[in-house]
């Protein structure tokens, strides 16, 4: 039996919710009653295995794939947990099929702030050096922890289904038979250098790094741009203000008003301006500085005329992000440096084709309302 979370332990139930609203109807009832475990849960994505060190491997045989004879149960077990700052110092929990839960609590009391903290717990994941990919609001998702072990997700989704076998044999092969694997330690040291870094970096948003980094993955040039943009401009203000405006050898003391200028004139010192000034107290290298220059070209372009950046552009900004976060936060090598560039799939349309059956039916239909 499946635990209602605002009703105690183990009251009958005999399916899952088929739709939010139930959800939502359900969450929102009189407060009074005691809720057990609420939770918020996203997965990571591609299709993810969270390993314990201890296994050797995945324990799915292609065999129980097919006659869906495997151990659903088992996807939903908690493997681990993340290290989380809140009032009743309750941890993250990790499934082993990859869901990353937080408590439904005063401290994560609304979506949008469960978005940010779980995005939050993302970013500090690809900082260390494992991909991950942002969630928006469709795939924060309802759930409690259940039986003391399982993290159980109230909403219909592959995840859902491959736990309770619901899934069709097209659905379940590809991800059962070749889930992307993490260890339990490798997720966990990644997450602890990633949130380090965030730590060190008072104004950085994780937001923006996560979505154009998933953006520029997926080939949405005009996205990974903007987003990467902003990063560049918080870690820019960062090194700015903490590091040449705190370098007393950079400011002569006969120059008074000159640092208050600096400080406070953002027209004059503009971000190109203080890219210059960077490179020239090698706080950037040459090849950051060109990679900057050609991206804020860019960006200026596709905000004023629409133009889509070009690949090369956002590639060579990527390689120059891993530097300015080296820099700002002190953490070097960065872990995401072992990220590799998502290079532009091929393409190409079919040589041979054919578009006759295409045609007829665009004429039959024509002439229709």
């Amino acid at each position: 039996p499946v635990q209602n979370p605002l009703s105690g332990p183990n009251p009958p139930m005999t399916s899952l919710p088929a739709s939010n609203a139930f959800v939502c109807e359900l969450l929102t009832q009189d407060t009074s009653v005691p809720s057990y475990n609420p939770a918020w849960v996203a997965f990571l994505n591609p299709y993810t295995v969270v390993l314990p060190d201890a296994e050797d491997k995945l324990e799915i045989s292609i065999e129980q794939i097919n006659s869906n004879s495997y151990d659903g149960d088992k996807l939903s077990e908690s493997v681990a947990t993340l290290l989380l700052t809140n009032a009743n110092n309750i941890n993250a929990l990790i499934s082993y099929d990859g869901a990353i839960a937080i408590p439904r609590s005063a401290d994560y009391h609304s979506s949008d702030i469960a978005l940010d903290n779980i995005n939050r717990i993302f970013c500090a994941i690809l900082l260390g050096g494992i991909h991950a990919e942002v969630i928006g609001p469709r795939e924060l998702l309802d759930g409690s922890l259940q039986s003391k072990t399982n993290i159980f997700v109230y909403n219909l989704t592959l995840h859902t289904r491959l736990r309770s076998k619901w899934a069709s044999i097209v659905e379940r092969l590809a991800p059962l038979m070749n889930p992307r694997i993490i260890r339990v330690s490798e997720l966990r040291n990644a997450y602890r250098e990633g949130i380090n870094v965030i730590n060190a970096i008072n104004n950085l948003s994780p937001f923006f790094l996560l979505h154009g980094y998933t953006a520029m993955v997926y080939q949405n040039r005009s996205d990974a741009l903007s987003s990467l943009w902003v990063v560049v401009e918080q870690l820019t203000f960062f090194l700015w203000k903490n590091r040449f405006l705190s370098t007393p050898d950079f400011h002569p003391v006969e120059m008074k008003n000159r640092l208050d200028s600096l400080k406070q004139d953002n027209r004059t010192w503009s971000t190109a301006v203080k890219h210059e000034l960077l490179w020239q107290t090698k706080f950037l290298s040459e090849n950051c500085f060109a990679a900057l220059s050609s991206a804020r070209k860019q960006r200026n372009n596709l905000v004023h005329e629409g133009v889509i950046p070009d690949s090369d552009v956002i590639k060579n900004l990527w390689g120059c992000i891993f530097e300015l976060f080296e820099s700002a936060s002190g953490v070097s090598p960065i872990g995401m440096r072992r990220l590799a560039f998502f290079e532009v799939p091929d393409l190409r349309f079919p040589e041979k084709n054919n578009f006759d059956e295409w045609l007829v039916l665009s004429e039959k239909l024509r002439g229709r309302g």
